[in-house]
């Protein structure tokens, strides 16, 4: 699926008067050009909610220019719980890092035999090319039993896709049913907070 936002270059005017008249403020950035940018929130918020950041966005210009980017950073109006300003970051011919979303497949054994499937990392991050990007990276979990799990390292990745995180980061375990209920409970417990972007920027483009 593509997902396209309409674009404006924009000069100095006050992101607060940008804000009150319905627009979110931006930048577009990599290593070779940074340029401030407005586009519609309302769009935005749309087309965000379902690409998040992990599909590319397509920046549409006047004129026809069109930039492939990904959403680094959100900052959010603590607030008015809304988006105040955004980072997108521009795709070239060069590898990007970024978080890719796990999808699960199959029904562990151990689940059969009473366990609890514990997903300890939704995304894997990985190192690929913009032309290359998985839609998501499959996890069989058919094999697991009871205190089994799996590290990065031991994920299956796509052609052209290299790990770029821990390898002994666990990203699904399968727990006695007792350890689930306490894990839950802490999770409970736990201070909540609004997380637009729960990744941070990767290292090229530092």
């Amino acid at each position: 699926m593509e997902y396209r936002i309409k674009a404006q270059t924009r000069g100095n005017e006050r992101p607060e008067a940008l804000r009150n008249a319905g627009k979110l403020p931006g930048v577009v950035y990599n290593r070779h050009e940074n340029y401030k940018v407005v586009v519609d929130l309302k769009e935005f918020n749309k087309v965000f909610l379902s690409a998040g950041i992990h599909h590319v966005i397509t920046l549409e210009f006047e004129g026809g220019k069109k930039v492939d980017t990904l959403v680094r950073q959100v900052n959010l109006d603590k607030r008015r719980r809304r988006p105040e300003h955004v980072d997108f970051y521009a795709l070239s011919d060069e590898p990007v890092q970024m978080w890719v979303p796990v999808k699960v497949v199959g029904t562990a054994q151990g689940v059969r035999e009473g366990g609890v499937l514990q997903l300890v990392n939704s995304d894997i991050q990985v190192r690929v090319s913009p032309k290359a990007i998985p839609e998501f990276i499959e996890v069989d979990v058919s094999h697991l039993r009871i205190g089994d799990s799996i590290h990065a390292d031991e994920v299956s990745l796509p052609p052209g896709v290299k790990l770029a995180m821990n390898p002994r980061d666990t990203i699904v375990a399968i727990v006695p049913p007792e350890d689930a209920e306490k894990l839950a409970a802490e999770a409970a417990e736990a201070p909540t907070e609004v997380e637009v972007i729960k990744k941070g920027k990767a290292e090229e483009e530092k």
